[in-house]
């Protein structure tokens, strides 16, 4: 990732975008019941050379009550990267074309097959940028996505970036004047087509009921003030957010990534940097995220490809059982790409996925691109329907939905209501989870005798696993400092032996 240049300079540089869209269209329901409300508004493009991006728009249509009419078919070769004469003639003029006949259209998906960057083509004349540009400014290269959010604009300079008109936006974006001006363009892709289902199931399952789990943020400890704390102060700042609703979170602040033995349970929520292949838990054998996790890492080339399991960032994460992730095809400097923070707190507001993405991200006809259910809101259940499904067991993770609303209790200065409800909740539904938060209120309170006893509840009702890890580290590092050396041993060489025993296993890079 490149330091990006002076941002005032960015900006006399970035080229300014509009075009026109106009309402309209119909709705209808799906074989899962009522239409989303957006569906007439979006288009499913997929390439008629590859078979599996039909049936996987076939089933998203399904899904979300997209009209039938707003299936489109593009013929291109199969390959992630292609011309840029290519993109031209095959993609952008024939959806140019479908998109100015169809005006209701704000969002475009392209799914699995449809080509995901463009190569540089220095053959296309061009007027030169100033010869002080930066590198990256003189090239023509982009995400093909990005390049068709500005689709109706005829004339747009090839080289360089365009200025969002949404980032920064609070509201919706059909509340706004900016649907005459791009199209918001998200793809539903991976690393092979059962990924992509399952992304799409995912997400529809999980945002009925509201996104629960642990948040984990991986931030570099930066605080020399130069161009690149931007992006430890934007984790910071989730950070924040994500405790202010209420989650568990686990805020990393050294400067090496998550190591390959980090305990990561659990997870809803990852974002992190920097490292240019999936590495740590998330290149373990055994890790998953939680279905409708949402998973992002920082990285120049996090998309470079995302039809694999192993390489680059986001096709591991999706592969890990992520729902939705975004990156980029090629550098795009630090300041131009989604700001964590923005699209965090856009989406625990309830916005749609490919919403919170667009109001973070500077620029367009750039690099960047956003995988998964563009219509995925994971945080529209809030904390109070939420725990009125986990009191009846009607949440497939109670306990996670349990752990925010004692977080907020404590939020709120109730302290005392808070452990008693934790130890209720722990004895009656016999959950390792809950007596894990018992010892950290207890913790919080230097109970540090009461704290070992939770945790011992804890450790003794799990499965061995990283949870059980986690767990067994904190039992040894209490009895540590209580100089219990004996009975920290036990804990720490029965940890150590099954971590050496049965993981971490990396997969093999493709």
């Amino acid at each position: 990732m490149k330091f990006h240049p002076p941002f005032r300079f960015i900006c006399h540089i970035i080229r300014a975008v509009c075009g026109w869209m106009v309402t309209g269209g119909v709705m209808v329901l799906s074989a899962h019941g009522a239409a989303h409300p957006e569906a007439h508004r979006v288009l499913l493009v997929h390439n008629a050379n590859e078979p599996g991006g039909l049936e996987l728009a076939e089933h998203y249509r399904q899904l979300r009550g997209v009209p039938t009419n707003n299936m489109v078919a593009i013929r291109t070769r199969v390959a992630e990267t292609i011309t840029r004469e290519e993109f031209q003639r095959e993609i952008l003029e024939p959806l140019r074309g479908v998109i100015r006949e169809r005006p209701s259209i704000y969002y475009v998906v392209t799914f699995y097959g449809v080509p995901l960057r463009i190569e540089h083509d220095p053959t296309v004349g061009e007027l030169p940028m100033p010869e002080n540009s930066p590198a990256e400014f003189q090239h023509n290269r982009a995400s093909v996505d990005s390049d068709l959010a500005v689709l109706l604009r005829d004339g747009v300079p090839l080289r360089g970036a365009v200025t969002n008109p949404f980032f920064g936006w609070r509201g919706a974006f059909g509340a706004t004047t900016l649907p005459r001006r791009l199209a918001l363009v998200g793809r539903l892709d991976g690393p092979d087509p059962a990924t992509v289902r399952r992304m799409m199931d995912d997400a529809v399952r999980i945002e009925r009921v509201g996104l629960a789990g642990r948040v984990y943020l991986d931030a570099r400890g930066i605080q020399n003030g130069d161009g690149y704390q931007q992006g430890d102060d934007w984790l910071r700042d989730a950070a924040v957010a994500f405790r202010e609703a209420g989650f568990e979170v686990e805020l990393d602040e050294r400067g090496e990534t998550l190591p390959a033995d980090a305990a990561v349970t659990d997870a809803a929520v990852y974002a992190g940097w920097y490292a240019h292949h999936a590495d740590g838990p998330f290149a373990r054998e055994d890790f998953q995220f939680l279905p409708g996790a949402v998973a992002y890492h920082i990285h120049s080339f996090s998309a470079a490809s995302v039809r694999t399991r192993t390489a680059h960032w986001c096709g591991p994460l999706l592969a890990r059982g992520a729902a939705v992730t975004a990156g980029n095809v090629y550098e795009p400097y630090l300041s131009l790409t989604p700001h964590v923070n923005i699209w965090i707190r856009r989406l625990l507001d309830g916005s749609t996925w490919i919403e919170a993405l667009y109001a973070s991200v500077p620029a367009l006809s750039w690099q960047t691109t956003m995988i998964g259910d563009p219509l995925y809101r994971p945080f529209a259940v809030s904390i109070g329907p939420q725990l009125a499904m986990a009191e009846r067991d009607e949440h497939p993770y109670a306990d996670w939905v349990f752990v925010r609303h004692i977080n907020l209790l404590r939020a709120q200065g109730r302290n005392d209501e808070a452990l008693t409800l934790a130890r209720r909740l722990a004895e009656q539904r016999r959950s390792a989870t809950l007596w894990e938060k018992v010892g950290d209120l207890l913790m919080a309170e230097d109970k540090t005798s009461d704290a070992i006893e939770a945790y011992r509840r804890a450790w003794e009702g799990m499965p061995r696993g990283w949870a059980w890890v986690r767990v067994g580290r904190k039992l040894a590092d209490l009895e540590t400092a209580r100089a219990n050396e004996a009975a920290a041993e036990i804990y720490r060489r029965a940890v150590v032996e099954w971590v050496n025993g049965v993981g971490p296993r990396t997969e093999q890079r493709e």
